[in-house]
């Protein structure tokens, strides 16, 4: 039996990251088709729709600071329910760049201008980015790695033990890849290699796992016979479900160390980021106003 905590946290963390994908990549087609279908004359005669977007806009993003306040203000932290905030969080990080983007009119008119447009760009890719990190290290940690242990036991007694004659080629490359895995990384570029390549890894792991064939039928106890063509898949349906839960639960937590350097990274540089924007789109809005 899978235990609740553990497929809880697998349901989780597989729905956050693509629910952060997805929403990046609605942001980036949203922003594709607009600029791929502008017409200059759009709102050439519509100034002042043009100075309401901005302000909408830089009001909405100004918003997002409300929500970093909420999250680190001791008196703030009973304001609502978190969730909801961070609904409201993404939505206006989805919705304020395209009003934005629109108010520019794809045209970059000044220094100060591009400056906090390409911060804004900036903060929201480094929103998204920050979110799926975030994703892959919010779980349960203790009883995933004692899952991961029972996994194990059970991957011993019904496959390598019962098929005797093909143990090795089972659990060699199962030890050499849970050994590849798990060495930290030393570096944040080494961090980034193990995060993007651990999964695919496990992903070919287990696809070459299940090419294998049996060198006879398996009678009971996993004994071998020679009446079976030599056609017939290694493992059967509940085996392969025993053995794909196993290289999941492998590869999340080799990818944990990884995803959290990585995420403790983005954590020191997101915030300058933010006070980038802000410092740069009131600069702008001050520029709009005296000149």
């Amino acid at each position: 039996m899978t235990n609740p905590i553990v497929e809880k946290d697998r349901v989780k963390f597989g729905r956050e990251a693509n629910i952060v994908l997805s929403i990046f990549s609605l942001l980036v087609a949203a922003i594709l088709y607009i600029w791929y279908n502008w017409d200059e004359e759009w709102l050439s005669n519509a100034d002042d729709l043009i100075y309401n977007l901005g302000l909408i806009g830089g009001l909405m993003m100004l918003l997002q600071f409300v929500y970093s306040a909420r999250k680190r203000v001791q008196k703030m932290r009973s304001w609502g329910n978190l969730k909801v905030w961070f609904a409201v969080h993404a939505f206006i990080g989805l919705g304020a760049p395209i009003i934005i983007i629109i108010h520019s009119r794809f045209d970059i008119e000044s220094i100060n201008g591009g400056v906090a447009f390409f911060a804004m760009l900036l903060v929201v890719i480094s929103g998204v980015v920050g979110r799926y990190l975030y994703s892959q290290v919010s779980f349960d940690l203790v009883t995933s790695r004692e899952e991961l242990k029972t996994l194990h036991q059970q991957l011993q007694q019904r496959i390598i033990k019962a098929y005797p004659l093909v143990a090795t080629d089972v659990e060699q490359p199962l030890k050499v890849f849970m050994v590849q895995a798990f060495v930290a990384p030393r570096s944040i570029a080494e961090a980034f290699r193990q995060s993007m390549v651990t999964g695919v890894k496990s992903r070919v792991l287990y696809w070459q796992l299940c090419q294998l064939q049996r060198p006879g039928a398996t009678g009971g106890g996993g004994q071998m016979t020679m009446d079976t063509p030599v056609s017939v898949p290694l493992f059967t349906g509940d085996e392969k479900k025993l053995l794909k839960r196993y290289l999941v639960t492998l590869s999340k937590l080799a990818r944990f160390n990884a995803f959290k350097m990585l995420f403790s990274l983005w954590r020191v540089g997101h915030v300058p980021v933010i006070y980038l924007l802000l410092i740069t789109g009131l600069v702008h809005v001050l520029a709009v106003h005296m000149y």
